[in-house]
């Protein structure tokens, strides 16, 4: 049996492991003492750098990159991406190089972000005067030095920085896209992706940590990328453990505080919106979509300006003892006052009288003006594509029925044309995908489109459905939900719109209940010289140009891809909608109605009615709040009933003109 370790022993052992982590906490206070005293000696001008540089970054470089993007899926024979068509990015040379185009350039902006700020700290340590603008003017020298053939490695190492130094602006992008969601199902799938993943990651930072030195020696001395990588290199092999432990908790404490700054600043700004809304409920509501719009992605700006701060901090504080000339730290106890705090004061009170002015603004409108929609003030509708179709087949009566049974907003179904003039709800002009026979519709009569099976398909339960008419699904939906009619025109069917219209009105289908919609601006033309009432909405897949002006076009209903606040807000200005589809992503249908669109055209209908549920759910909280103030501000004082009963009864004896006008 073996004998268990004595006591002292144990005891020996826990008093070196207590005394190795008092030593590394100790040595990490010297550490963040020293950095902080660092940009203590620089706040002020390194605050208006960073300040001004993201402040660019926001409104001109990344405004510059999507147009970029834009104008290359405009010349390229792909209109937009998605999940079917994403291979052609790597068969299309004009996509190639406009993503390539756009990796260099994002790299050659971090770099320069990273120059202003290491010039800043490096300035300040030697005693020199700072001045925000001859840092931006000294730093073009490193884009320079960078476009040297051997230097243009350090590109990639920047683009690599990126998702690290532009945290927020990096999530914001990345979430709207599935990648990552296929690349975390990938790793719960298998433990091996776990462990795969994890190797990559701590590949990623042994990477990162083994290059920390690369950027300033580049920078400030003006190496080339293969000095500056070997220097680097051998300085932090000597000191591995420690460096690691450093930059791992340096980096975690500035995100962890951002972060808990990000949401004590939100639950003060929304507690004053709760105040507000003790006088008026819609008051509150507008603000808090304001505050939603501008002073939450403030916070985030200055979040993201924050983070940024702390790593170049660290980098320029293990350079300066690199070079064995580390500032000296401030005596024990003595604060570290922040230098930028009047610049910073400003900054966020400018950008909270400009929010409460856009409530005030908003407030003032009437309660249907389109902008509020844009601001998120109107709940967009649920318009359920093709149907409920992932419940029952596509465009069959079926799936409608299951629409109207989950309390839709609107249906979204196709109509074309048989050869004998009969108006049908189908979505390909080839029937082969949901029936099995290879024929066009307008080459068929409708018996023999009424012989087809259109949903053993989806599932044998719904073996025998039929293509239905429009006039059938009218019958279905006539006060019990309302239509957007998709119109697919052919040469061989001149008189779809015609009758469509015909049929639309014979059951009482009006502006009220149903909206006409087509790719053929040619067809939209047609149905407004039939029938002017009916709002028109023009189908796009990629909207680039100035469309928003078409005169038979209401709305737009565009792929969610190529939706952006910019869009939006052009068309809400022209007095007109946006429709977007398809969604059946959550993030996708967040970012949706963070943009402001009109209404959500969805495959999964469930989950965004879910989604607006929560939605809504936040401003019921508020309210709640809003009378959890009210009632210990002000509690209520029984009131006689009898007194106020007979004072009611009076005052509509006497006067019933007054009292009905009263109520």
């Amino acid at each position: 049996m073996t004998e268990p370790y004595p006591s002292t022993e144990v005891e020996s052992k826990l008093k070196h492991l207590f005394r190795s982590l008092t030593r590394a906490h100790r040595a990490y206070k010297d550490t963040r003492n020293h950095a902080l005293t660092l940009l203590h000696r620089a706040s002020a001008a390194v605050l208006t750098a960073v300040l001004v540089y993201k402040a660019l970054t926001y409104l001109l470089f990344l405004p510059a990159m999507n147009g970029i993007w834009s104008l290359t899926l405009r010349c390229s024979p792909v209109n937009y991406l998605t999940n079917n068509n994403a291979h052609q990015i790597f068969t299309s040379p004009t996509i190639l190089g406009g993503i390539v185009l756009i990796v260099l350039l994002a790299a050659c902006w971090n770099l320069y972000g990273f120059s202003i700020l290491l010039h800043g700290f490096a300035l300040a340590r030697r005693g020199e005067p700072l001045r925000p603008v001859s840092l931006f003017v000294r730093s073009l020298g490193d884009i320079r030095h960078v476009l040297l053939p051997k230097n243009w490695l350090i590109l990639l190492y920047c683009a690599l920085l990126i998702p690290f130094t532009d945290v927020f602006v990096t999530y914001n992008y990345i979430s709207q896209l599935a990648v990552p969601e296929y690349i975390l199902g990938l790793v719960r799938a298998k433990p091996l992706y776990l462990v795969l993943f994890l190797l990559i990651l701590g590949a990623a930072f042994l990477f990162t940590l083994l290059w920390v030195l690369v950027l300033p020696l580049f920078t400030l001395e003006r190496k080339n990328l293969w000095d500056a990588v070997q220097e680097s290199a051998a300085h932090v092999k000597t000191q591995l453990p420690r460096l690691a432990g450093v930059l791992l908790r340096w980096n975690l404490s500035a995100l962890i505080r951002s972060v808990l700054v990000f949401f004590g600043a939100s639950l003060l700004v929304y507690s004053v919106a709760a105040l507000i809304g003790l006088r008026s409920t819609r008051a509150m509501l507008l603000l808090a979509r304001a505050l939603y719009l501008l002073e939450i992605p403030f916070f985030g700006f200055l979040l993201d300006c924050k983070v940024t701060t702390a790593q170049c901090t660290i980098i320029a504080f293990l350079y300066d003892c690199c070079r064995d000339c580390p500032p000296e730290a401030l005596p024990e106890g003595k604060p570290h006052r922040f230098g930028g705090w009047p610049l910073l004061t400003a900054a966020v009170a400018g950008v909270t009288l400009v929010t409460g002015l856009m409530a005030v603004y908003l407030y003032a409108l009437p309660q249907d003006d389109a902008l509020l929609t844009a601001v998120g003030g109107v709940t967009p509708l649920v318009t359920f594509h093709r149907g409920d179709c992932t419940v029952a087949p596509e465009n069959t009566l079926p799936a409608f029925r299951s629409a109207i049974l989950k309390g839709g907003d609107r249906i979204e179904l196709d109509v074309q044309m048989t050869s004998d003039g009969v108006v049908v709800v189908t979505h390909d002009s080839n029937l082969k995908r949901c029936t099995g026979k290879n024929a066009k519709v307008y080459d068929l009569t409708y018996a023999e489109v009424a012989q087809l099976d259109a949903g053993r398909w989806f599932s044998s339960r719904f073996a025998d459905t039929r293509i239905p008419t429009l006039e059938q699904v009218l019958q279905l939906c006539r006060g019990r939900i309302g239509l957007n009619v998709e119109i697919k025109p052919s040469a061989a069917t001149p008189a779809l719109e015609a009758e469509t219209v015909r049929l639309l009105r014979e059951y009482g289908f009006d502006s009220s209940n149903c909206v006409i919609t087509s790719q053929s601006y040619e067809t939209l033309h047609k149905v407004k010289t039939l029938a002017p009432e009916y709002p028109t909405g023009y189908i796009l897949a990629l909207g680039v140009g100035n469309y928003y002006d078409l005169p038979d076009a209401d709305f737009f209903s565009v792929e969610t891809t190529f939706i952006t606040s910019g869009m939006v807000n052009a068309v809400h200005l022209r007095g007109k909608t946006v429709s977007a589809w398809t969604i059946d992503r959550e993030k996708v249908a967040t970012h949706m109605l963070e943009l402001g669109v009109d209404d959500l055209i969805t495959d999964k209908p469930d989950m965004v009615q879910d989604l607006l549920a929560r939605n809504q759910q936040v401003d019921d909280s508020l309210i709640d709040f809003r009378d959890l103030l009210n009632a210990l501000l002000h509690p209520e004082q029984p009131a006689d009933s009898s007194d106020d009963a007979e004072e009611t009864i009076t005052d509509a004896v006497e006067d019933p003109e007054e009292f009905v006008d009263a109520a």
